[in-house]
């Protein structure tokens, strides 16, 4: 996709790898071992998979020698360091002769904190959003120690009626601030109208203010999908989700916030369900789910195709 409004996407299948593989087992480290480039994260069963593989030339990977958790758990890299975390429990691993070995204690959070996204601001300091608790938690990378935590009860839309969870989500540093995305659910699967952000001064760790744009919907998938992501020029984009087309009439689309501004640029909303996509069946593509974004203004991206869906809809079956 081109950051312009008249742009197209590609698709591609993605999986979960991040640069950092694995061979067989074998007491002396192989090349391959010692090489280790990518980590590979898998869903089978009621399990979540994490493994190490060489390169994209790998035929096959399997799990021989996984890290194995809890179905669900989301993995990220900081420099030479692979973080995993299963909503309440986060984890360190080091690679050691191309497999994963935990590194240092667990951080366990609060039942039902659902910890999904971190953002590292160093070494020694990382924000974790805990999309149950309504709640950022600062922690220390290099200790696995909470160091602190960011209240954002404030800015829920819902607090008058006694909802006062924003549900912080994905977030992204840039120039000293943390952006946050708030989901600010009314119910399960029902969100309030808007994409919301929260400005965090990572200096002081104090919040600065919520922005809003009633463009679009949801401003973040609730579990790691590829946004926001920053541009060449410094630009962040965000994607809203539109809670995946169970609401009607939300809207779903990319929105921006420019380098030097902190607000969202009005001269830019790009809706990917009003695009014609030649090839898929139905020419409509009704949100986007997992994307990255491949440099020079283009994103690969999973696009849910309305066309290939069965009536009612086969979510294991259905090539949508």
């Amino acid at each position: 996709m081109r950051m312009k409004k008249n742009s197209l996407f590609a698709t591609i299948l993605l999986l979960s790898s991040f640069c950092i593989s694995c061979e067989k087992d074998d007491p002396t480290p192989s090349p391959s071992e010692e090489d280790a480039e990518f980590v590979h994260s898998v869903n089978v069963g009621d399990n979540t998979y994490i493994s190490l593989f060489k390169d994209l030339n790998v035929g096959e990977v399997n799990t021989d020698k996984a890290q194995i958790l809890a179905k669900g758990a989301f993995t990220y890299v900081h420099k030479d360091k692979v973080y995993v975390t299963d909503t309440e429990h986060f984890y360190k691993y080091a690679v050691n002769r191309g497999n994963l070995v935990q590194e240092g204690q667990t951080l366990i959070f609060p039942a039902g904190a659902k910890a999904v996204f971190i953002s590292f601001v160093s070494d020694t300091k990382a924000y974790v959003s805990c999309l149950g608790l309504g709640k950022l938690w600062i922690i220390d990378p290099s200790t696995m120690k909470k160091t602190g935590e960011i209240d954002l009860s404030e800015f829920a839309i819902g607090k008058e009626s006694g909802d006062n969870n924003p549900e912080p989500a994905s977030s992204i540093i840039r120039e000293g601030i943390l952006y946050v995305s708030l989901t600010q659910l009314r119910s399960q699967f029902n969100p309030n109208a808007g994409s919301h952000i929260v400005l965090i001064d990572t200096k002081t760790d104090k919040p600065i203010k919520m922005i809003s744009d009633d463009r679009a919907t949801m401003v973040s998938s609730m579990t790691p999908a590829g946004d926001p992501f920053i541009d060449e020029k410094g630009d962040i984009y965000f994607y809203s989700v539109a809670m995946f087309g169970y609401v009607p009439n939300l809207k779903e689309g990319f929105l921006r916030i420019k380098k030097n501004e902190q607000e969202f640029d009005k001269s830019y909303y790009f809706p990917v369900s009003d695009k014609d996509i030649p090839g898929v069946k139905g020419s409509k593509a009704s949100y986007v789910y997992n994307k990255v974004y491949a440099g020079n203004g283009k994103v690969y991206a999973y696009l849910n195709i309305p066309g290939a869906m069965s009536n009612p809809p086969d979510y294991v079956n259905d090539k949508s």
